[in-house]
């Protein structure tokens, strides 16, 4: 489903903000998470679905509640759709 894989993205995104904003390091991050090196990758480069354990881990270790992550993910990605709709909008205006 195209939407819940944008909502992984946004996720995602959050995910490396947050650890970009923390000033922790991937080896940092994956050490406080206890997660597979790799796997961390693959979840914040939004190269595999996260699942909620998953979400939980790094939110905590990020010290950062998985509920804001979630938040602020469902902001982006309804964010992203209206501009997508606004950009569909203008191309078809813009062409009748």
């Amino acid at each position: 489903d195209s939407a819940a894989a944008a909502f992984n993205g946004a996720v995602a995104f959050e995910l490396r903000l947050a650890r970009h904003d923390s000033g922790m390091t991937i080896e940092e991050l994956v050490q406080r998470s206890e997660l597979n090196r790799s796997t961390m990758l693959r979840y914040i480069y939004n190269q595999r679905a996260i699942p909620v354990p998953a979400l939980f881990q790094i939110a905590v270790a990020l010290d950062v509640a998985p509920a804001e992550i979630l938040a602020r993910a469902a902001l982006r990605s309804r964010d992203e759709r209206h501009a997508e709709r606004a950009r569909g909008e203008r191309a078809r205006h813009s062409r009748g």
